[in-house]
């Protein structure tokens, strides 16, 4: 009445080879899968533009024919549908694979629950100290002086630039919400006294004693709308980062309020 059937071979599924064994093979022969984006190739040329020999392609090709990833063809071998599908998707996870590992400086420096949104850090232009140790400072800078308010945990720059944001705050060209630790604002209070008046009367400022693990700046009207920064040990900017996006303006958002709502709202320098 019912057939009998034997134990399941270790790593095969009623439709074929597991996906584990895929995943591993369409990632040990990434670069031929590339290729075939183009178009059908010989085994000897596709040996000849990868550097391999014509073995390899064949092992390679073989074991994606298996998958129904590749198939032979009389112009060489080629991507069946499924194939195409399966590369424009490696693509996009080298791509973001590759764009994450470029935001190492960054979250590496911030603990887990202050991680950016994914999504925005693969999109994300990063800046940091390896060309030009003032590089992320002046890039900070430049994309803060362009925006009309300003949300988020601040950083400590050089009492010039915190004068240039003063004025704008004094005209009324920029408002800002901001908290700040209370180290920085003793630190303000004596390196630029009149540039702190000016933060405080023009803005609404709120200090807290936690420590705030990552600079964080929120302007909605600019392209990108994010900004996250870390300091190195000695308080220089080490990173910053520009993200895009809706999700990463709402993570910036709620990690601001936060703070905030722990925070005290500082009435008078």
């Amino acid at each position: 009445m019912f057939e009998e059937r034997g134990p399941r071979e270790k790593g095969v599924t009623p439709s074929g080879p597991s996906t584990d064994d895929l995943i591993r093979t369409m990632a040990k022969a990434e670069e031929l899968v590339e290729m075939l984006r183009d178009g059908p190739k010989y085994k000897p040329t596709l040996a000849r533009e990868m550097g391999v020999s014509k073995s390899t392609v064949y092992n390679w090709a073989t074991e994606l024919i298996e998958y129904d990833v590749v198939r032979r063809t009389d112009e060489g071998y080629e991507l069946t549908p499924l194939g195409e599908q399966l590369a424009r998707l490696l693509c996009y996870t080298s791509r973001v694979s590759a764009r994450l590992y470029d935001a190492k400086p960054l979250l590496r420096s911030l603990p887990s629950e202050h991680h950016p949104p994914s999504r925005a850090l693969v999109d994300a232009d990063i800046v940091d100290m390896t060309d030009n140790p003032y590089a992320p400072l002046e890039t900070l800078f430049d994309w803060v002086r362009a925006a009309d308010r300003v949300r988020g945990f601040p950083t400590i720059v050089s009492a010039e630039k915190l004068d240039v944001l003063a004025r704008k705050l004094d005209s009324g060209e920029m408002t800002i919400n901001v908290v700040v630790e209370t180290a920085d604002v003793e630190l303000l209070k004596r390196c630029a006294p009149n540039a702190f008046s000016d933060i405080v009367e023009g803005g609404e400022v709120y200090v807290t004693d936690r420590e705030i693990p990552v600079r964080l700046f929120v302007a909605e009207e600019l392209s990108p709308p994010v900004g996250v920064a870390v300091l190195t040990d000695d308080g220089h900017l080490a990173v910053f980062a520009r993200l895009p996006g809706d999700e990463a303006v709402e993570w910036g958002l709620d990690l601001y309020e936060q703070y905030r709502d722990e925070a005290t709202r500082l009435t008078s320098p």
